[in-house]
């Protein structure tokens, strides 16, 4: 069945460069698309001096990324690390910076786990998401903590005119199933949607080796030839309805639910530093509720937004005690067997914030002034400990938005972080600039401004007194950073290039100490040296025809602390997606290229760090469109079946192949 997949989607592949593609009108123009992030309020992509990236619905679905940091792998500037199958552990960490300085939003909604204060992206999927914006750079002036490297925002279809049904069933390798559904009715102020994106699949083994120096089995529940599944589902509701012209009510809830099976890792002999098979595994529920109301007076030149949200997660993770001696004797099977460890959080974020636009002067000299605050409370309980735990938060900030001549574009943002004496209050602020020169197609832009990342629970107050002991006197990580680039478009908007340069300096890094043996007691400190990131960007969008579409990107990178280079960081990466509606028929050619440059990593084994091999993906699809409402379509992931890690001692995905249909009804503008 594989090879008879494989074989059809090259097939098709082949005949189809047969076929001519016929130049038509003229590509999109980017420019008139209306961004949420980096602004207070909506603005056109071309007036964010910010670097800024946007990912839209079509090319997601075309190449056939049921993850988000899929998706991510092909922004410029971020690099992503999944230890191991889907469900596992997935970072992305923005031109160099750690996985916690990634804020990461939901329609503006804070998604990060309110207890570790970080977003584990193999819990998104893409379904129903109709674009996702990636800002890179210090954002805590706008965004408050864990903005210090910038902000990924996943927009939703929020405005429907008309109405929609969706449907798609897709299924392939490691008895993988997904399904995916949404429906919608509005008018065009009034909406009302809801959907559903389950994704199940038996996974691989991540293991790179089934037996530990001849011991099978390694592990409770473990079994040479173990696979590690991942079940993950999402359900969401959203409405909005205007009550008057100048008055309406929008709302969303999401509940996600995820169950993954894990490998764990040895720290020590006899396969030092390498993933074993045992019955580790990981549960994670989440719910998700937020409203906002907006009031638009002076004809639309005054507006004030008043938003609540509330996030509840509880996580729940099963291990192995660590089985392995120091040798030389190998283990023996009742020391494999050893008891399975419980850990887990119940924590939840609460958050209310209002903010108030004023619109005034002239279209030559127009200008936008937000007043915001916003209010946060934290909790934190352990179900498997008697500890409770919560903080509150208060941020205050202003934003001015300045239009002069119609081609000048500035932002400036202040704002300042009371952190209820938890921990020392922040300032932080941002400016960008983008300058759309008339008549030549050429747009510099740059930005400058100031990051933070708050202490977690864990690091405030420890979880286990007997190894890791909190530090309630820890400071904010701090970061500085800037860039500078130029856009330039060519041919009627066919061509458009963009090279971007950017420096940050991290300060106040919170890190982990141990202590002398044999307890090697460990607490979270400050460093007191800084790190430095530097490197540039360029990306890419070409429209050959109306038929064809190329995006790419390429990013150099160099990121040191005092040890050295820092780890799960390529020095280069470079992403491509290219798509072929051949001769504007029916049928559609989709090419997807991942290229993970050398990086370093910590071998778990020495705890020294150790260079990784490069590695390229390569994603091949194809679909053909039945007729006005089904799509039936299929890819093969990894088409090289490139052998490679992105985390040592966790084998990534073999060659795969997926195949499925959609159907698409509706009648909305």
């Amino acid at each position: 069945m594989k090879t008879a997949c494989r074989t059809a989607l090259l097939t098709s592949a082949a005949l189809a460069l047969a076929f001519p593609a016929f130049p038509q009108s003229a590509p999109p123009d980017e420019g008139d698309v209306v961004v949420v992030t980096g602004s207070a309020t909506p603005v056109e992509y071309e007036k964010v001096g910010s670097s800024l990236t946007v990912i839209g619905e079509e090319l997601i679905e075309d190449q056939g990324y049921s993850y988000v940091p899929d998706v991510l792998r092909q922004v410029p500037g971020l690099a992503v690390n999944q230890a191991g199958a889907a469900g596992s552990l997935t970072q992305v960490r923005i031109r160099g910076a750690e996985g916690n300085h990634t804020l990461v939003l939901l329609d503006g909604i804070d998604v990060s786990s309110p207890d570790q204060g970080e977003t584990d992206f193999s819990t998104l999927l893409s379904g129903d998401i109709e674009r996702i914006e990636v800002l890179r750079g210090p954002q805590s002036g706008l965004y408050g903590s864990n903005a210090l490297a910038g902000v990924v925002n996943l927009i939703t279809r929020r405005k429907v005119d008309g109405h929609y049904v969706n449907a798609s069933i897709e299924a392939g390798e490691f008895s993988t199933v997904q399904l995916q559904g949404n429906t919608g009715f509005g008018n065009g102020e009034d909406y009302a949607s809801v959907g559903f994106h389950l994704l199940t699949t038996d996974g691989y083994d991540v293991s790179p080796d089934t037996t530990a120096q001849g011991v099978p089995a390694v592990g409770l529940g473990g079994v040479p030839g173990d696979t590690e599944g991942n079940k993950v589902a999402t359900v969401y509701l959203r409405g909005g309805k205007a009550f008057s012209p100048v008055f309406r009510v929008d709302g969303i809830a999401r509940y996600l639910n995820k169950d993954s099976d894990l490998d764990g890792q040895a720290f020590n002999f006899p396969i030092a530093g390498d993933s074993y098979d045992d019955a580790s595994e990981a549960e994670l529920q989440q719910f998700l509720a937020g409203a906002s109301t907006t009031l638009s007076l002076l004809d639309g030149r005054w507006e004030t937004v008043g938003s609540a949200s509330y996030v509840d997660e509880k996580r729940r993770g099963k291990g192995t005690s660590f089985p392995f001696l120091t040798g030389p004797a190998l283990p023996t099977p009742a020391q494999l067997n050893v008891p399975m460890s419980s850990s887990g959080a119940d924590a939840t974020r609460t958050k209310l914030a209002l903010q108030s636009t004023i619109e005034f002067g002239a279209p030559s000299f127009l200008s936008f002034l937000t007043g915001f605050v916003e209010g946060k409370e934290e909790t934190y309980s352990d179900p498997f400990a008697a500890r409770d735990e919560e903080r509150e938060l208060l941020g205050v900030g202003l934003q001015y938005r300045g239009e002069f001549a119609e081609q000048v574009y500035l932002s400036a943002t202040a704002r300042h972080d009371d952190n209820r004496g938890d921990f020392e209050d922040a300032d932080t602020y941002s400016v960008a600039l983008s300058w759309v020169i008339p008549g030549i197609g050429t747009r510099p832009h740059g930005s400058i401004g100031t990051g933070i990342t708050n202490p977690t629970f864990f690091e405030q107050f420890g979880f286990n007194p007997g190894s890791f002991v909190g530090n309630p006197d820890l400071l904010p990580e701090e970061a500085e950073g800037w860039d500078i680039g130029v856009e330039q478009t060519l041919l009627d908007g066919r061509v458009v290039l963009d090279l971007t340069y950017f420096e940050s300096t991290l300060e106040n890094e919170i890190f982990t100490s141990f202590g002398p043996p044999p307890n090697f007691l460990s607490t979270p400190a400050n460093r007191t040296t800084q790190s430095d990131r530097s490197g540039w960007e360029a990306t890419f969008r070409v429209y050959p025809t109306d038929t064809i579409d190329i995006v790419g990107s390429y990013t150099s990178l160099d990121a040191t602390e005092p040890a050295g280079i820092e780890v799960r960081r390529p020095e280069s990466q470079a992403g491509l997606d290219a798509s072929w509606r051949v001769s504007g028929g029916p049928f559609q050619l989709n090419l997807g290229v991942s290229y993970n440059g050398e990086q370093i990593d910590t071998d778990f084994g020495t705890f020294l760090r150790t260079a990784q091999d490069p590695y390229t993906l390569v994603r091949l699809g194809a679909s053909y469109q039945l007729n006005d409402t089904t799509e039936i379509y299929g890819r093969i992931e990894n088409l090289t079946d490139e052998d490679y890690e992105e985390v040592i001692g966790y084998r990534g995905q073999p060659q795969a192949i997926f195949v499925g249909v959609r159907f698409r009804d509706g009648t909305t503008k």
